[in-house]
């Protein structure tokens, strides 16, 4: 806009400016219809979700042509009935209560290609609820996309701090089998002397398998299983990891003895335990020291958070430590996607991203908390709401003799390509009575099978083989017979695929490694069912 010359004065006194008040002139309807059409923003109009107006951004984002979508129900941009109801009740109901509303949702193109998208919706006509709504919406594919590799690049590092200790404590465990057996082989004839070995050797393999566990908890990704926990007992076996990897850093461990449990995927909470512990030892340069402790925490209904927190017993973890600490730009950032302390070329500092952390956390019903001063160290409280479940330890029995195992004399397809896997297969049924019959891939157990259908009470059946793999030989035989009872038996942890195989017809399974009388309790488990 052009001012008049009489619109500004200058004081002879003070110097000083002053502008003489002004209207600006409204947009025309093409100057604003020009506005909305140039926005790199989808935008429309919709009532009852139904769409009127929109820009032709809206309608190339979802691949349709030129006002092709006005009248057209909104259902028509949903994959399904279950996420058109969701987004529709979380906006109106955040239209009702603040006026606006904001929802991420997944919407289906004219191709049928997915994209992530961000909706904003306000009234037009604050002061008539009847009136019409304007919407705008933005594509965020490429954002979660990168949001999705930096949690990737997260869980890497909080990987590799776990491998680090899992190394160590397997190394442990070998140094413990080797000792052992070198003792055992020194006398083989006393008795005494060899079963204590055994037992020893037995406790050694089972310590080896709850590690390999772990590292299988974090592959499966952003699964959740949930169970009942101690927040204690899962602190202290973390600990006891990343101990070894900062002999620098002294450890101060406070637990509260009478710590509800909670209801939470314990690989997801591993993970969040070790990226703070990774974040501390990171902000610690030199030597320093890392506090852990637990408490039970009530949150009444006029609590001061200033967010929305629902009222109830809680269990809260802190992690402080001693390290460098922040300022308070830093501490209202931390939680973003993509934010860094670390400066590029430095591995000093607070280097990973916490994004991963609140979101965990957040999935769990709880909240995250810092403190922190700039050179006096951080202190992050994790709260989660405790469990009405009971939490009980399991107690690991002693290890029954022979004379109590449950034997049989059926026979048994065992299909597996490792050889150990093979030989210690075949062993473990001849000892209980079995007659076994061996496959060394899918497709040598599908023809076995095939020529002896009547002849084969089980098959024990591995996933991963080469030629064929376990799913098609499962599919296989069960075409060939549809009543076979088939035991899946791998290392892999329990997951989608596998329970897709008990709901198909599978008997069982059982995760390597196992001992003989876990095995011979679960083929006696299936052959004797009806």
């Amino acid at each position: 806009m052009k001012l008049e010359q009489n619109s500004v004065k200058k004081s002879s006194k003070d110097h000083s400016i002053c502008k003489e008040p002004f209207s600006e002139p409204e947009l025309t309807f093409q100057e604003m219809k020009a506005v909305l059409e140039s926005s790199p923003s989808g935008i429309g109009i919709i009532k009852d979700r139904v769409l009127g107006w929109t820009n032709d951004v809206f309608c190339s984002m979802l691949g349709y042509e030129r006002n092709s979508l006005k009248e057209v129900s909104t259902r028509c941009l949903y994959a399904d009935q279950k996420e058109y109801d969701r987004v529709g009740l979380e906006l109106y109901s955040k239209l009702d209560k603040q006026g606006k509303g904001i929802v991420e949702t997944t919407l289906v193109k004219k191709n049928g290609n997915l994209i992530d998208c961000m909706i904003k919706v306000s009234r037009l006509n604050t002061q008539d609820p009847s009136k019409d709504f304007i919407f705008v919406i933005n594509d965020i594919s490429g954002l979660k996309q990168l949001q999705v590799q930096a949690h990737q690049a997260e869980k890497m590092e909080a990987i590799g701090l776990l491998a680090g200790g899992v190394s160590h404590d397997f190394n442990n465990i070998l140094m413990g089998i080797q000792g052992h057996l070198s003792l055992l082989l020194l006398d083989l004839s006393a008795k005494q002397k060899i079963t204590t070995h055994a037992k020893h050797i037995s406790r050694l393999v089972e310590t080896a398998s709850e590690l390999t566990k772990r590292l299988l908890g974090f592959a499966r990704g952003g699964k959740y299983q949930i169970s009942t926990l101690n927040l204690n007992q899962l602190s202290a076996s973390n600990l006891d990891i990343f101990k070894p990897t900062r002999k620098d850093i002294i450890i101060h461990e406070s637990y509260d003895e009478n710590l509800l449990p909670v209801d939470a995927d314990p690989f997801q909470l591993e993970q969040v335990f070790l990226n703070l512990l990774a974040n501390a030892s990171h902000a610690i340069t030199e030597s320093g020291d890392i506090f852990v402790t637990t408490q039970n925490i009530m949150i009444n209904e006029d609590h001061d958070y200033p967010f929305e927190v629902k009222p109830g017993p809680y269990v809260k973890l802190t992690i402080k430590d001693t390290g460098t600490g922040m300022d308070l730009g830093t501490q209202k950032k931390i939680f973003d996607p993509f934010f860094s302390t670390k400066e590029i070329g430095n591995n000093k500092g607070r280097g990973l991203g916490l994004s991963t952390v609140y979101g965990i956390i957040k999935n769990h019903a709880g909240f995250i908390l810092v403190d922190s001063e700039k050179g006096k160290g951080a202190s992050f409280h994790i709260c989660l709401p405790a469990s009405r479940n009971t939490f009980t330890k399991s107690i690991k029995k002693e290890s029954q003799s022979f004379e109590h195992m449950q034997e049989g004399s059926e026979t048994v397809l065992l299909v597996d390509d490792n050889e150990s896997a093979i030989n210690i297969g075949k062993k473990f049924l001849e000892t209980l009575g079995y007659k076994p019959i061996i496959a060394k891939n899918g497709l040598e157990a599908v023809e076995i099978f095939r020529s002896c259908k009547d002849e084969i009470s089980l098959v024990v059946l591995d996933l991963i083989m080469p030629i064929m793999d376990g799913k098609q030989a499962f599919s296989e035989i069960k075409n060939i017979r549809s009543d076979a009872k088939i035991l899946i038996s791998t290392g892999r942890a329990v997951d989608e695929n596998i329970e897709g195989f008990l709901n198909q017809g599978c008997h069982g399974f059982i995760q390597k490694p196992f001992s003989l009388k876990t095995f011979a309790k679960t083929l006696r488990k299936i052959l004797d069912k009806e």
